[in-house]
């Protein structure tokens, strides 16, 4: 170019402008070139690390698929003992309402117990008032009886001494029979001596005397027979007395034995002749009362061992269901994360197709296949 403007100086004025004007179109050129190779060489180094994060991002692409895949087997795990709890669940709320039924019969049958206990507490109760009246009774008929057998004694006490007073008295008749048998005969001899003038006086004597000392003897000897008459009748009497009160006691102690609730208490104090009979029946009662008292006492355990059967299965339940909701709270999470995952790889590749899709990209594109052109042109 300068060859040309030496040989031509006066159209190189006319072309220096045009030169100036392409001088400066080219180094503006130039400069849109480096300025489009750094930009270019930008892109590529852009485009190398959006290659290396697109390549990473597929392979974190590729574990979180295979982390789904593991999330999901290990949901369909989770579901599948999930359903499994459930069914165990069922069973055991099953189980809990089979034995809050049978834990409600019980009630009713304990509460029927209770009342018929109860019934027989107060049946017991008034039997009891009315054994310690029957008490009271038979201790004023024991007393009755003892002052009875304290005037038995007396009077037969009294009785011996009477038989021994007519005995004494008898012999002491005897010995005066005697003495007057012996006194007769003397007087009879005094008379046969004495003579005949005082026979008849002394015979008038003897008849006298003798028949006042019999009828003495007689009077006293009626009297006596009338006290010991007076005392057997009374003996009778109270013999008699003794008997029906004996018989009314054997009456009643026979009317407590019957009744198996009254002869218990009856056999605190019993009667006389009774006690193993009462012995026998109170042992009975006993060996009763002892049966019904084992089978309340088992009735009791039973309803013990179901309500603690039922706390367990409630307990089970509770655990069961807290189990299920945690479960639930896991798997409601797994589902968001699963749910972001995904929205955000749509994100991702929605945003990378837009970004080979911009114009600004396009352009570029373009500008460094301009670039080329000239390169290869040079």
């Amino acid at each position: 170019m300068m060859s040309v403007a030496d040989k031509s100086p006066s159209p190189a004025r006319d072309i220096d402008p045009l030169l100036k004007d392409l001088n400066e179109k080219k180094q503006s050129f130039r400069r849109n070139v480096v300025s489009l190779a750094a930009e270019l060489k930008e892109v590529r180094t852009r485009l190398a690390s959006q290659e290396q994060s697109f390549a990473r991002e597929t392979l974190t692409r590729q574990e979180a698929e295979t982390k789904a895949k593991g999330l999901e087997e290990e949901i369909r795990r989770l579901q599948k003992r999930l359903d499994e709890r459930n069914e165990e669940l069922q069973a055991s709320a099953s189980t809990a309402e089979k034995y809050t039924k049978e834990l409600d019969d019980l009630r009713s049958q304990l509460a029927s117990t209770q009342a018929t206990a109860d019934a027989s507490t107060a049946s017991a109760e008034s039997a009891q008032f009315q054994c310690l009246a029957l008490l009271k009774e038979l201790d004023e008929k024991n007393r009755s009886l003892k002052d009875h057998e304290d005037r038995v004694n007396k009077l037969a006490e009294q009785l011996d001494y009477l038989q021994k007073d007519l005995q004494a008295r008898e012999f002491s008749q005897r010995q005066l029979k005697d003495e007057v048998l012996k006194i007769e005969q003397d007087i009879m001899q005094a008379v046969a001596r004495a003579g005949v003038s005082k026979d008849s006086e002394l015979r008038r004597m003897l008849d006298e005397v003798s028949p006042k000392n019999i009828d003495k003897l007689n009077k006293l000897l009626d009297v006596k027979d009338e006290e010991i008459a007076k005392l057997k009748d009374e003996i009778r009497v109270m013999t008699a007395h003794w008997k029906m009160k004996t018989k009314d006691l054997e009456s009643q102690v026979f009317l407590l034995i019957q009744s198996p609730v009254l002869y218990l208490i009856f056999t605190i104090n019993p009667p006389f002749g009774i006690k193993e009979a009462v012995s026998h029946s109170s042992t009975m009662f006993k060996i009763q009362l002892e049966r019904q008292r084992r089978a309340d006492q088992e009735l009791k355990k039973r309803v013990l061992k179901l309500e603690f059967c039922l706390q367990e299965a409630r307990a089970q339940m509770r655990k069961l269901q807290r189990t299920g909701e945690r479960r639930e709270k896991t798997l409601k999470e797994l589902r968001e994360q699963l749910a972001g995952k995904q929205q955000q790889e749509d994100g991702g590749v929605s945003e990378k197709q837009n970004f080979w899709e911009t114009p600004c990209f396009k352009i570029m594109v373009s500008m460094s296949m301009l670039i080329l052109v000239v390169f290869s042109k040079r």
